[in-house]
């Protein structure tokens, strides 16, 4: 007979090799919610990593435009053939680059984060990551209307869920490092820790916990630590500690946020219609947008690349009136085209640049209608970029710290603080808009944010709640064999059936109780004198004894308990084997098992 006893101590899970035991340990403590110190650990590896990958894809991004433009990110300086040019080339490297590659290898940027992080574990593939590097280097390169923190927190959370996959994490520790990946590649990108880690928790990973939010905060702080490594512990923008003259211009920050609500949401609305032509041919979608882009850059040239030299000229109020409207909407047409239609690039640069020209406009207006008494235009700049991407991202909370951070002038705090209010309602209330990430997802036909109750069980891998006390049997033993097992004190039962390739469940005490009939019956026999000397023992039959069995089906011990949900209604059985993999004996692949009212169990907690 093969049988084993599930062991009820929470150091090793039973059948894993004892020789590896400091890892599988490892493994099985991060599988619960409260993992703190092992996250932590993870948490510092994720973020040097993370921060290393975005320094890197940065220097890429960054260092070919030396060889064409004297001031790094002046295309403006560019003839206009060049202008023109640029976008064009660019989109035809990056058409080829695409049709080399299988559509389910193109999809990179934020929505492809969180396709993977809702619908696949965490799971990040290899090859997406790669393209977003090289693809992403290419648009910014060639003078595309996106921005570098798209493809930043790509390459974060795959290096998250690199270091996972090779580790052999469980998968709701996945989606953890995953949140410290993407805010240390925020971090790094703009040397804004703090915003990055509420940008991980507020858009990506959806929880507000101190098991959460710790390693990500120090994922953050070692990604930016290597960014000012690598490039100086300066700001990312130099602007004065400017403030809000009097708290008359408040009705003009708030009609300011009307409107900065309303493009967000005609921005969204447009990316959401167009985002469905991501399914057309690649190189023909990068051309039009190429084409466009760079039409446009001939008389708009500061439409091109990420505009943070724009972007910085409109918070220091360096930038005409007549000129920052022209700017804002070329910026619209080129960046919602692109990001629309696929260019992998972000909308985080973006969203600022357009909310600094708004601003800017904004306060261009007041000082002309109001006088020179009211605050300068590079004030209104700096919290209409708080404005725009709050309402843009659907993170207003990460729109406001990223300001503080960007700019160190605490002055803006309470005037951005109302004007995200207003902004994110208009866009979110009034336009019926959740955000572009959200919105996306909806128009590639994938599903968005999931509900309070998925957020909960795929936070806890079915390892560190999985029932252990059980023993494996055949489906015929002795009554000897039976009670030596029934002295283990199990709960379960698991039928081993050689034709079956799953086995089935069987309540120990319902072979305790057969066996307590059958002793008295034979202890009546025994008494009335009937029964028979010379009758040979019959075997136990576990598969016709009075009891309940249930089919089982199986699982592997990294998932999650919402995998383990899902198997349960997919497959209709009764409960779960959960093994170390498919394959081999039972003895020395399962290690535990999860029923219903496990689940049921976490939930009601």
């Amino acid at each position: 007979m093969s049988q084993r006893t599930g062991k009820s101590t929470k150091k090793t899970l039973p059948g894993w090799p004892q020789r590896e035991h400091g890892l599988e340990r490892l493994r099985l403590m991060l599988s619960a919610q409260d993992a703190l110190a092992p996250l932590l650990a993870m948490g510092l590896l994720i973020g040097i990593c993370a921060g290393a990958v975005t320094v890197l894809f940065r220097l890429v991004s960054e260092w070919p435009t030396h060889l064409f433009l004297a001031i790094p990110e002046r295309y403006e300086a560019l003839p206009p053939h060049w202008r023109f040019g640029l976008p064009v080339l660019g989109s035809l490297l990056l058409g080829s680059m695409y049709l080399l590659l299988k559509p389910s290898r193109r999809h990179v940027g934020v929505v492809h984060v969180l396709d993977r992080l809702h619908n696949h574990q965490g799971f990040m593939p290899i090859q997406n990551a790669f393209l977003q590097f090289f693809a992403g280097a290419t648009a910014l390169v060639s003078g595309h209307s996106v921005g570098r923190e798209g493809p930043a927190v790509h390459l974060g959370a795959a290096s998250g869920s690199w270091v996972a996959r090779k580790l052999r994490l469980p998968n709701n520790s996945v989606r953890s490092l995953l949140g410290c990946g993407v805010a240390a590649a925020i971090a790094a990108s703009f040397n804004t820790p703090l915003a990055g880690v509420v940008f991980a928790m507020e858009v990506v990973m959806l929880e507000y916990s101190v098991v959460g939010f710790l390693p990500v905060m120090l994922a953050a702080v070692a990604g930016s630590t290597t960014a000012q490594i690598a490039f100086g512990r300066q700001p990312a923008f130099n602007v004065p500690a400017i403030q809000l003259t009097s708290l008359a211009e408040l009705p003009v920050l708030l009609l300011c946020a009307l409107v900065i609500g309303t493009l967000a949401a005609l921005f969204i609305r447009v990316h959401r219609r167009l985002a469905k032509y991501q399914r057309s041919s690649p190189l023909t979608r990068f051309l039009i947008v190429g084409l466009t882009t760079g039409t446009i850059a001939i008389w708009v040239p500061e439409i091109l690349g990420t505009g943070y030299d724009t972007l910085e000229k409109a918070m220091l109020g360096e930038i005409g009136l007549s000129a920052l409207m022209i700017i804002v909407v070329a910026k619209l047409v080129a960046t919602s085209l692109g990001t629309s239609l696929g260019i992998p690039g972000g909308v985080i640069g973006p969203s600022l640049f357009l909310g600094a020209c708004l601003g800017g406009i904004a306060g261009g207006l007041t000082n002309f209608w109001l006088g020179e008494y009211t605050a300068s235009p590079g004030f209104y700049a700096m919290v209409g970029m708080a404005a725009m991407m709050a309402a843009l991202l659907n993170a207003p909370l990460a729109a406001l710290l990223a300001i503080l951070e960007l700019t160190y002038n605490a002055n803006v705090l309470f005037p951005s603080m109302m004007m995200i209010v207003v902004a994110s309602l208009v866009s979110r209330y009034f336009f019926a808009t959740e955000g572009i990430f959200q919105e996306t997802l909806r128009a590639l036909d994938k599903s968005g944010t999931p509900s309070w109750r998925q957020q909960m069980l795929s936070r806890v891998g079915v390892a560190s709640v999985m029932e252990r006390r059980f023993v494996i049997a055949p489906q015929k033993i002795s009554e000897e064999e039976a009670t030596r097992l029934i002295e283990r004190h199990p709960q379960w039962i698991l039928i081993d059936l050689p034709q079956e390739p799953t086995p089935q469940l069987l309540r120990a005490a319902d072979l305790a109780t057969f066996m307590e009939r059958v002793k008295e019956a034979r202890a009546e026999a025994k008494e009335a004198d009937k029964e028979p000397k010379t009758e040979k023992e019959e075997p136990v039959d576990l598969l016709k004894l009075p009891g309940d069995r249930d089919q089982m089906a199986e699982l592997n011990w990294r998932a999650t308990l919402l995998e383990a949900q899902q198997a349960l209604e997919s497959s209709g059985a009764g409960a779960l084997i959960i093994s170390r993999g498919h394959g081999g004996a039972l003895d020395n692949r399962i290690t535990g098992i999860i029923l219903p009212q496990h689940i049921d169990n976490y939930y009601r907690k």
